[in-house]
């Protein structure tokens, strides 16, 4: 069974606009390309993605980061390494925007690359706004599964307050 790499940002993910810039293998997460409740994520992100496009187009004061999961295909047919983009700009149906992860499988791309996708590439989007998150589809699931204590570090890390379900701007 091929698996699919979901890169989370566990370590202070810097609301200015920079990601982690480091290693990332220890914040890889595999998950099947398989998984029901996954892809049920990656489905409702894309189904909200027009109202992301809206906030990003013409943010409120209180929207300080804006950020896109885009898939990176890799070696086998059905690997991918799924990465955050962020300093977005869109525009004809395209994002453009800075790799905001250091890859791991993925070897022709270096954090801080300029990355350019097509809506058919997103796998999620996150907002935040009011210091809380927006959007997180895929980061909601794995969130989800962590023990109690995973949880709480991870949401102490992130930094933002993370609602119980995605919600949308």
């Amino acid at each position: 069974m091929s698996k699919i790499l979901w890169l989370m940002i566990v370590f202070g993910l810097a609301l200015g606009g920079c990601g982690t810039g480091g290693n990332e293998a220890g914040n890889v997460k595999d998950v099947s390309s398989d998984d029901a409740e996954m892809n049920a994520a990656i489905q409702e992100a894309r189904e909200t993605l027009p109202r992301f496009i809206e906030a990003l187009q013409a943010p409120t004061e209180t929207q300080t980061y804006f950020a896109i999961k885009v898939i990176f295909p890799f070696g086998e047919a059905d690997s991918a390494e799924h990465m955050w983009v962020d300093q977005l700009t869109y525009a004809d149906g395209r994002f453009q925007g800075v790799l905001s992860n250091e890859p791991v499988d993925v070897t022709d791309l270096e954090y801080g690359d300029p990355v350019t996708a097509s809506i058919e590439e997103i796998s999620d989007w996150m907002i935040v706004g009011n210091n809380q998150l927006l959007g997180g589809y895929t980061m909601h699931v794995l969130r989800n599964r962590m023990s109690e204590t995973e949880r709480a570090q991870f949401d102490a890390d992130f930094g933002v307050a993370i609602p119980e379900t995605p919600a949308v701007p």
